[in-house]
């Protein structure tokens, strides 16, 4: 099985590769390094069962290697799925529990809180595009490949509903981390008061990551809306 690294090293390669092709010369052209940190709210592409998203956080390090295009990296945390639900169910002391205590009824009634996160984070190499980039308002466009750990969290949480007692028999709590590589695009735009060095702006973004795993799909794909600060 392929370890980190040559997933790391298969999704930074061609981005890299890419910028050698630009020659020297248009190198010499760009700027300093432009830095950017923002964040936002993350909602998963099918929803789930809840439809919540929640936050999203991420930074980027470029260097212009044109006028126009520059190359970095960059990284973040998006938890892109957070909900809660509960309830109350009748539980017969051992491994079952029902909706409704049968005749006659022996069972404990239990009071029930499940908690789900799905989340990731990433790192990885950027390519982005910006148009006009002298002007005070700068659209852009980027392409993004890297690494992504993929996050899952949940615990339920159990008591007694008389006397609210903890029932450990029925509360836990579980989290499992996952490794894939991804992509991602990104279209933003941001304003340069007086067409200076610090701006302000958002950026929409998709994210997709996946590889196989024990004859099936392991993947995500999740949608990104942030608020950003770029210094150039």
């Amino acid at each position: 099985m392929p370890s980190l690294h040559h997933y790391l090293a298969a999704a930074i390669l061609p981005i890299w590769l890419a910028s050698l092709a630009v020659p020297a010369e248009a190198q010499e052209a760009g700027r300093g390094w432009i830095m950017t940190a923002g964040g936002g709210y993350a909602t998963q592409l099918d929803a789930g069962s809840s439809g919540l998203g929640s936050f999203s956080l991420g930074a980027a390090a470029l260097y212009p290697r044109t006028r126009t295009l520059s190359l970095g990296i960059e990284g973040g945390y998006d938890r892109h799925e957070a909900f809660e639900y509960g309830g109350e169910v009748w539980w017969n002391g051992t491994n079952g529990t029902s909706s409704e205590c049968p005749e006659p009824c022996t069972s404990q009634r239990v009071r029930f809180t499940q908690k789900y996160v799905a989340a990731s984070w990433h790192v990885g190499g950027v390519l982005r595009y910006s148009f006009s980039p002298d002007r005070a308002l700068v659209p852009s466009a980027e392409l993004g490949a890297g690494i992504y750990g993929i996050i899952n969290q949940s615990a339920r949480q159990t008591r007694d509903a008389m006397t609210d007692a903890p029932v450990p028999e029925l509360s836990g709590q579980g989290s499992s981390t996952d490794w894939a590589p991804g992509v991602s695009g990104a279209l933003g735009v941001d304003w340069f008061p007086g067409k200076g060095r610090i701006g302000v702006g958002a950026v929409a973004r998709l994210r997709v990551a996946g590889r196989p795993a024990d004859n099936q799909l392991l993947g995500i794909g999740f949608g990104s809306l942030q608020v950003r600060v770029t210094i150039r």
